[in-house]
């Protein structure tokens, strides 16, 4: 029985970190922080059996929980030079301008990132031509996967890159803030429901690990990733939200699952280049969306 047990947790642990090149193994890791707290139940049964053996596993699984779930901060403090906030709408999202009001206004964001934007209410954004800068809103660009950018800052370049498929690809843009210049990708893959979005997903998550070698000087990359950051597929990169703050979810975020993150997962992220400090990272609740939104600092490299 003790064998069993150990072989038990085993395959949870197997689950949980794989790093195998297969969908179903990949969406399964995605759930490693629910995994390692299922391996306390192989823990408990243990101590039928085997007093030593379950203390020792007992101490492995804190370890992990502790390490996976991050219950500290080390989100810095620093006042950043532009304050962004990324927001997956869920599309005919029914509160879009008190959202936009709130982040603008409210929030004094410089950057505001809305992704599953529903081009059909365009028409929200009228007013907004003539006060801020806009990405999205002209007929020619037209939401392109989704994507609108409200920004302060005067957006001197705009680029739309597209795939094989219309439908797959990324935003490119570049903010201008005191003379300096902060090159931008902003993206949203498909969600790996099936087998074939989750490959065109991970697609998409290569050709912008890509494009982020080609950038120069602070460059920021802005997104629902659809992956976590511990997945094989996820961008490689030293300088992440993720990295930089204590654990997070932005799905679900459900208002009975806000004070129990152990059930989400964090799926929204940014990365920045190395030079560049974020700081102020932290989520919330955004009414009519599944997600919650995520907020940072940014501190540009002046060199």
């Amino acid at each position: 029985m003790r064998l069993l047990i150990l072989v038990l947790y085993g395959v949870l642990l197997f689950l949980a970190f794989n790093q195998l090149d297969s969908y179903m193994l990949d969406l399964i890791a995605a759930l490693r922080g629910q995994l390692i707290l299922v391996s306390f139940l192989p823990v408990g049964l243990c101590y039928f059996y085997s007093k030593k053996m379950a203390s020792s596993l007992l101490v492995l699984s804190t370890i992990l929980t502790l390490v996976h779930f991050k219950p500290y901060s080390s989100n810095q403090r620093e006042v950043g030079d532009i304050k962004v906030t990324q927001i997956n709408l869920q599309y005919s999202n029914p509160n879009l301008q008190q959202i936009i009001y709130n982040q603008m206004i409210e929030e004094k964001n410089d950057i505001l990132v809305l992704l599953e934007f529903n081009d059909t209410q365009r028409h929200v954004l009228d007013n907004l031509n003539t006060e801020y800068h806009l990405f999205g809103y002209a007929e020619v660009e037209g939401a392109p996967f989704g994507i609108i950018v409200i920004s302060k800052l005067p957006i001197i370049q705009k680029q739309i890159k597209r795939f094989d498929n219309p439908k797959l690809g990324y935003v490119k843009l570049s903010f201008l803030h005191n003379n300096i210049m902060l090159n931008s990708l902003v993206f949203h893959p498909p969600s790996p429901r099936d087998r074939t979005l989750w490959t065109q997903r991970n697609s998409v998550l290569s050709k912008v690990q890509n494009e982020i070698k080609t950038l120069g000087g602070n460059w920021l990359i802005a997104g629902d990733f659809n992956t976590v950051p511990w997945s094989r597929y996820f961008i490689e990169a030293d300088n992440n939200c993720f990295d930089r703050s204590g654990f997070y979810v932005t799905w679900p975020s459900k208002i009975q699952f806000n004070g129990l993150p152990v059930l989400g997962l964090p799926i929204d992220h940014c990365i920045a280049s190395e030079k560049i400090r974020l700081t102020n990272i932290n989520t919330s609740f955004v009414k009519g969306s599944d997600h919650r939104s995520l907020t940072y600092e940014v501190k540009l490299s002046k060199q």
